[in-house]
């Protein structure tokens, strides 16, 4: 079987065929992957976008359960540190006169009446007998008379209260309040806080216990929390304190014991009480942030004066599901247009394709004719061999000159001169292929001949102007992989980084500048310097300026003092004090909406001080009426 025959069968239809199955189904399994790594990313984004509004509603939900707790803390301490209830030289409470009596019963409502948060303060003594009570409602107070005094030892925040050696204090769990063994109408819910008050010290021994109506808070939680961000606060037996459904809410004691979230979710109970301090995920179909409320310790003993209460941010009904399709959509979307794409490539493939077939069934044709005049065609081959070594020859003998010619000529834009020098020798060898078919002269072969050549010297010469800045892009990225501290020039660093900044900077209003002043060589990573100033410059052009607004960046390198600084200024809005305070904290960002993630300045201070063992300074001013509002100063260790 000769050469002909064997390019007929790799260019059969059936080869080909085949090879377009493959083909098919390659772009198939590649696009499958586009969509499956289109939807991670966007589907990691929109869930960490969702995890980060969690986040706020649980730190605002911490922050006000803290409020609320340092309240009544304080509070407590005020009111049993009153000399009123201290016994001083006195004789005990049984032997105090009735005006004395009655000035701590007006101490008790004059001290309840300066919190809205106090719905009660009583002393009860150590066998559980009230001596002192008085009631608040609605900025209203009562003092109780001695009649209608009650005795609370069998509650369990008196019998754990009074355990505890005074001065200590404790605080009960949250539930609602009770009058007479029945619960208040509308239902109040309340935290009791107890001191502990001995004999040798107070005229009483037992426990001063304070109810705080926490309706105002639960208000507040009601109010942080939304449909899309469920706020659901636990305690320690698993029932709702707060539901954004409330009738699940206060179960145990409203006799609804089945709402409990150990009953209705066992597996988020289980990782709730399984948790340790910091906050976790907890996904399933739903979207959960956990956490703990903030818990109180005794200074003296160390122990939690408070339940743990467990608190929860539930995404809304179906969010992740919507959050999957739409990046399914977008992945999808992705996908699809891949595939529209490679359809059209493989089309124009098969198309090619089918003329080279039909190619080789002429030939086919036409080999039986051929062999009639084999000693002719033998003939012209042996001279077409003669002329073919004159025309290589003479080919090598006019590259020099072309070459020298293409290398003396200069482009002004290097990739369009290389696109259009191709162009034309692409063009100068279709009209040779088609001279080919309907004869060719010699001395139209020679002219094409040097046509090709001078194009593609032309095309040299402007692709070697373009390596230039390619290695700049080679040398800038070595450095950012190499971990070793090295000697470097700045300037060097800096102007590296301003090529790969070109396509960035030529269509902008804003003009970048340099300044080097003195010997700036250094050991150093280049790499990280060049990560930094970028994030600082690209920090300045999205933050800085308003839009449309004409302005400058200088980028500023000096050895003043033997000190080297980099100075990164520009010509904004400047930044106002308030923002300058956070502006290097993780996370912070004035514009979370456009996908900032107020990481980059975060970044930038790690590493200067933590990898470049440098000190970045910011000062700006957003009335100064100098040039430059801000300046990033990075300043270099001497050694």
């Amino acid at each position: 079987m000769n050469n002909h025959d064997i390019n007929y069968v790799n260019n059969s239809p059936l080869v080909s065929k085949k090879n377009i199955l493959m083909k098919v189904f390659f772009v198939i399994f590649i696009a499958v992957l586009i969509c499956y790594l289109v939807y991670m990313q966007i589907l990691q984004s929109k869930l960490m976008v969702m995890q980060g509004y969690q986040d706020e509603k649980l730190a605002l939900v911490n922050t006000e359960f803290a409020r609320e707790l340092s309240s009544i803390k304080k509070l407590t301490k005020i009111l049993a540190n009153n000399n009123n209830l201290k016994r001083g030289s006195s004789s005990r409470f049984e032997y105090r006169d009735p005006q004395s009596l009655k000035k701590i019963n007006k101490y008790f409502l004059d001290f309840g009446l300066m919190s809205p948060n106090i719905s009660q303060i009583r002393w009860i003594d150590i066998v559980g007998n009230e001596r002192f009570r008085v009631n608040f409602k609605d900025g209203q107070a009562q003092v109780v008379k001695p009649e209608n005094l009650q005795n609370k030892m069998s509650r369990y925040y008196f019998r754990q209260g009074i355990a505890i050696n005074s001065p200590d204090s404790f605080l009960s769990k949250i539930d609602l309040n009770m009058e007479y063994g029945a619960i208040t109408t509308p239902i109040e819910p309340t935290i009791r806080v107890t001191h502990r008050t001995s004999e040798n010290d107070y005229i009483v021994d037992g426990l001063i216990v304070i109810n705080f109506n926490l309706t105002e808070f639960f208000k507040k939680i009601r109010d942080i929390s939304s449909k899309d961000n469920q706020i659901n606060i636990i305690n320690s037996s698993s029932h709702w304190l707060f539901n954004n459904d409330p009738s699940k809410e206060w179960g145990i004691i409203l006799k609804k014991p089945h709402y409990n979230l150990k009953n209705m979710n066992p597996k988020l109970w289980q990782i709730l009480t399984s948790q340790s301090d910091h906050t976790i995920r907890y996904l399933d179909t739903d979207m959960y942030t956990i956490g703990k409320l903030p818990v109180l310790y005794s200074k003296k003993h160390k122990e939690a004066l408070n339940e743990t209460i467990y608190v929860y941010i539930k995404s809304g009904e179906q969010a992740i599901a919507r959050v999957s399709l739409s990046a399914f959509l977008y992945a999808s979307v992705c996908a699809f247009g891949f595939i529209i794409i490679s359809t059209f490539f493989l089309y124009r493939e098969h198309r090619s394709n089918n003329t080279i077939n039909n190619l080789f069934d002429a030939l086919k044709t036409e080999k039986i004719e051929l062999k009639h005049v084999n000693k002719t065609l033998s003939k012209t081959i042996k001279q077409q061999q003669l002329l073919q070594k004159n025309l290589i020859e003479a080919q090598r003998l006019s590259s020099l000159g072309l070459l020298v010619a293409g290398v003396a000529h200069e482009m002004n834009t290097p990739i369009g001169g290389a696109i259009i020098s191709v162009s034309n020798a692409e063009s100068v060898i279709k009209r040779l292929s088609e001279s080919i078919k309907i004869g060719l002269t010699k001395s139209q072969l020679e002219n094409d001949t040097y046509s090709i050549k001078d194009n593609l010297e032309l095309a040299k010469v402007n692709l070697d102007k373009a390596a230039v800045i390619v290695k700049s892009f080679k040398k800038m990225a070595i450095d950012r992989n190499n971990e070793d501290f090295i000697d470097c020039d700045l300037k060097d660093v800096i102007n590296d980084l301003l090529i790969a900044f070109h396509s960035r900077l030529k269509n902008s209003k804003i003009n970048v500048k340099t300044q080097f002043i003195g010997n700036i060589n250094i050991k150093t990573r280049p790499g990280i310097i060049s990560q930094v100033i970028e994030n600082l410059v690209m920090n300045a052009f999205n933050h800085a300026f308003i839009k449309n607004q004409k302005g400058e960046i200088e980028i500023k390198a000096i050895n003043v003092d033997k000190k080297i600084k980099i100075i990164i200024s520009d010509t904004g809005i400047g930044i106002n004090k308030e923002k300058q305070i956070s502006i290097f904290e993780p996370f912070y960002t004035t514009a979370r909406g456009e996908g900032n993630t107020g990481l980059g300045l975060f970044m930038v201070m790690q590493w200067v001080t933590q990898i470049l063992n440098a000190k970045l300074e910011l000062d700006s001013n957003p009335e100064s009426t100098e040039k430059f509002k801000t300046r990033f100063t990075i300043t270099f260790p001497t050694d």
